[in-house]
Order: structure tokens, then C-alpha cells, then sequence
């Protein structure tokens, strides 16, 4: 057996039905533990986020603000996979796929806090002011010596999936997108990302976030734009695109699609894949990646930052709810149904008044942010794998991935960096499993207004 044929093995491992229960049973387990945070402290959150961005008071440790941190957090959730990918989500579970998205999300917001506050709490804060943080750090120092292995390879996957999920994959969209919609060439697009990538990369975690800071509402102005004109065309079919979501999540019958107006067999199986996979992997709780972020942020208890956590995956749920029903009230998911997602999307924006260079731009801009984030999280995992010295090195290469993205010819990197994306989860929900006692205890003293106590450093 060659190499990438093991990878596809473990890809469809990692990515399968069993490791989607194994998210949903792990955030049921934590969400019991933290008190279901998702349901009765959803408005303590919001006033807490939302609510007090320039009430709160930043000094206490970290390197950004909370807000900033929440911003770099969603600046990487937030990409083409919310775009595109939901749109394939419905072309391959139909809309009964939505329903089991929303399921994913409403567990996935405790794992979210979870991590967030574990992040926090176990962050190592050094004399020059910089911090670390992570499932790395939570699983190393909150599971002791003897897991610093788990802890080690947290880092690995996270340090190179991050070249594919974070970078070619977003740069080779941005030069599809610009290639199609603007003939623009893929080496222009790939050295205009390289530039600002290297830029912002290079000012550290404060130029990360304070980019991070302004494109993240560029991102939901630009998603409100493109979409609620395509939600006015379709009003009318809303309502049924709901009904629809839900009388076809436990759907076993054969749906009417594909180009050739044939009928397409949808099983349970195949629904909750697509829904739940989706779910998992647009808003990434469970992975750990937006642990990395949240560790940064000046906040006087983890509980608080949390809070974000939980408003971070409102947002996320927000988009692909819209972009999920603006695609299921036109009605081309019947059409495309099994079929292609790019092209899907396109027929979908060729309605917007802006037509599909609205689609480009978006998916543009999306990745960008994505791009950026990612890569401070592959950056902050080597470096804890390697030391400080590593970081230009891993920058400049970074760079390069993001300047060859747009040409292609790179599928099994991809493919390779997307099975290190799904086996990120491993360790992180092993060690939130592990941490989930602790968990419970930090809300616990918040909600008493008891101050809170780091852990003694080793």
C-alpha cells in the first residue's frame, strides 16, 4: 500500500461516522459539565461579549484584547467552507443535512467554551510579554508529563495541516475565483497573497489581530451583501425551504436531482455525514485551532473569554444557516444535487445583482483572513514543538505555500494537510475529555464570584 493510499484510509478514519460521534458525545459530556453554557448563559454571554467591548477592562495578561482574540478565532472559522462548502454540505445529505448542522453547532458551542477556557487558564505568559497558548498547553500542562507526547502532537498536525487547510486550500479558491471572474492571472493573485500574508504574519500576534479586527465585519458586511439580496428574490420560498430541512433530516427516500433530473437515494447515514461533517468543520470546535487564538487575550478569568467562544459560533451559525436556506429557497439544489459545488455557487450568485464576481470577491476575502490566522496557529505549534527560532523559518515557508496555492498541481498536499486537519482532534478532545472535571469547577467559582487561581507553573 502506498503512501496516499494509507492516507485516504486514515482520512476516511478521521472523518468518518465514528469521529463525528465521538465530537458530538464529547461536547454532550463537557456540555453537561459546564452547565450547558450553549442554553442557560447564552444572554450572560452576549452581555458579557458583545455587550462590553469597550466596557471590559484589558490588564490582565495575554498579548490582544478579548474582542481581538475572539476576531482572530473567527477570522479562521469563517472562510470558504461557509460559502462553498455549505452549499456541497446540502448537494450531498440534501436539506435534511441542515438540520444535522444545527445539531453539531449546538453541541459544538460547549466544546468551543471549553476550549477557550482551558486555553486561558493553562496559558504560559513569559518576562518579554508573549504568550503561549493551546490544546498543546492545556494538554501538557493540565494532564502533567506523562501526555507531553499527545501534547507534541497536537503541535505536529497543527504545524503542518495548517499549510493546506489554512493555506492552500483558501489561496487555491482566491485563484479560481479571481482567475474566472476576472482573468487574473493565478501567479499575480498568488504573489498579491504571498505579500500580504508575509506582512501581516511578520508584525506577530498584535498586527495579526488588529487585522483580524477589521476583516472579520469586512467579511459579514460582505456576506450580508452577497446574500440578503438573494434571500428578497426567494422570500417567498423560505418557509418551504424550512419545512424541507426538516422533513428531510430522517429522510430515507430517494430525492429528485442531478443534472439529468434523476432520483438520487439519500440515506440517514449520508445525511448526518454531511450535516454534522459540515457542522464540525466550518466552526471547528473540537479541533483546538481557535484555542490558539483565545490563549492571547487579556482577560481576568477564562470563564470570561469563554463567553466568546460561545458568541464565535453564533456568528459562524448565523452564516451558514443563511447561506445554507439562500441555496435551498432557490431551488438549484434539486438541479445540482450530487453534483459540483463550485458550479452550484456560481449559478447560485449569477442571480445577485452584483452577479458572480460578488461570489469572487467574497471568497476572497474570506480566505484571506482565514489564511492569516492559520497561519499564526501552524506558527505558534511549531514554535512550541521547536522554539522561538523557528518562526521566520515557518513564516517565509508558509509564504511560499500561500504563493503556489493559486497555480495548483498540489491536490495530494492537500489532501495529506486535510487527514493532519481532522487528526488535530484527537489529542485536543482527549485532553478535553480528561479536563472536563476542571472545566466544570472554573464556571462553577465564576458563578460564585470566586477570584480565580492559575496554576502553579512547572
Amino acid at each position: 500500500m502506498d503512501f496516499l493510499a494509507l492516507n485516504d484510509l486514515v482520512n476516511q478514519a478521521v472523518y468518518g461516522p465514528g469521529m463525528m460521534l465521538v465530537f458530538i458525545l464529547v461536547g454532550l459530556y463537557l456540555s453537561v459539565r459546564a452547565g450547558f453554557p450553549q442554553l442557560t448563559r447564552l444572554g450572560v454571554a452576549l452581555r458579557e461579549t458583545l455587550g462590553a467591548i469597550r466596557e471590559r477592562s484589558y490588564s490582565f495578561g495575554g498579548q490582544i484584547t478579548p474582542f481581538q482574540a475572539a476576531m482572530v478565532a473567527m477570522s479562521a472559522t469563517v472562510g470558504t467552507g461557509h460559502l462553498v462548502g455549505m452549499v456541497g454540505a446540502v448537494l450531498v445529505g440534501g436539506p435534511g443535512a441542515v438540520l444535522w448542522m444545527w445539531l453539531a453547532y449546538l453541541v459544538g458551542m460547549a466544546t468551543k467554551f471549553a476550549e477557550a477556557v482551558l486555553a486561558v487558564h493553562f496559558r504560559r505568559q513569559y518576562t518579554d510579554g508573549s504568550v503561549m497558548g493551546g490544546p498543546m498547553v492545556y494538554i501538557r500542562y493540565g494532564l502533567g508529563k506523562r501526555m507531553a507526547w499527545l501534547a507534541a502532537l497536537f503541535a505536529l498536525f497543527t504545524a503542518l495541516a495548517a499549510f493546506g487547510i489554512g493555506n492552500l486550500t483558501q489561496a487555491g479558491a482566491v485563484g479560481n475565483a479571481l482567475a474566472q471572474e476576472f482573468r487574473v492571472p493565478p501567479a499575480i493573485t498568488g504573489l498579491l497573497l504571498a505579500v500580504l500574508v508575509g506582512v501581516l504574519l511578520g508584525g506577530g500576534i498584535r498586527r495579526v489581530a488588529r487585522f483580524a479586527q477589521f476583516v472579520v465585519p469586512v467579511k459579514l458586511a460582505l456576506f450580508l451583501l452577497g446574500v440578503l439580496p438573494l434571500l428578497v428574490l426567494h422570500l417567498a420560498d423560505i418557509p418551504r425551504a424550512l419545512a424541507l430541512v426538516f422533513s428531510s433530516a430522517l429522510s430515507f427516500e430517494a430525492v429528485a436531482g442531478g443534472a439529468a433530473g434523476t432520483a438520487i437515494s439519500l440515506g440517514l447515514a449520508e445525511i448526518l455525514k454531511a450535516g454534522v461533517g459540515r457542522g464540525i468543520f466550518a466552526n471547528e470546535a473540537g479541533l483546538g485551532s481557535a484555542a490558539i487564538a483565545h490563549a492571547q487575550a487579556q482577560v481576568d478569568h477564562p470563564v470570561r473569554q469563554g463567553f466568546w467562544g460561545l458568541t464565535e459560533m453564533l456568528v459562524s451559525l448565523l452564516v451558514t444557516t443563511l447561506t445554507a436556506l439562500t441555496f435551498l429557497a432557490s431551488g438549484l439544489w434539486e438541479r445540482f444535487l450530487g453534483g459540483d459545488r463550485v458550479e452550484a455557487a456560481r449559478f447560485l450568485f449569477a442571480e445577485h445583482p452584483l452577479g458572480v464576481a460578488m461570489l469572487a470577491l467574497m471568497l476572497a476575502v474570506f480566505a484571506l483572513g482565514t489564511m492569516v490566522a492559520w497561519g499564526f496557529y501552524g506558527e505558534e505549534a511549531a514554535a512550541y514543538l521547536f522554539g522561538e527560532g523557528i518562526r521566520w523559518p515557518y513564516r517565509l515557508t508558509f509564504v511560499a505555500f500561500a504563493f503556489v496555492g493559486p497555480l495548483g498541481g498540489l491536490a495530494a498536499l492537500t489532501s495529506v494537510a486535510d487527514t493532519l486537519n481532522g487528526l488535530m482532534a484527537i489529542p485536543n478532545l482527549i485532553g478535553l475529555l480528561l479536563l472536563g472535571g476542571l472545566l466544570g469547577r472554573l464556571v462553577q467559582e465564576f458563578f460564585q464570584g470566586l477570584p480565580w487561581q492559575p496554576p502553579d507553573e512547572e
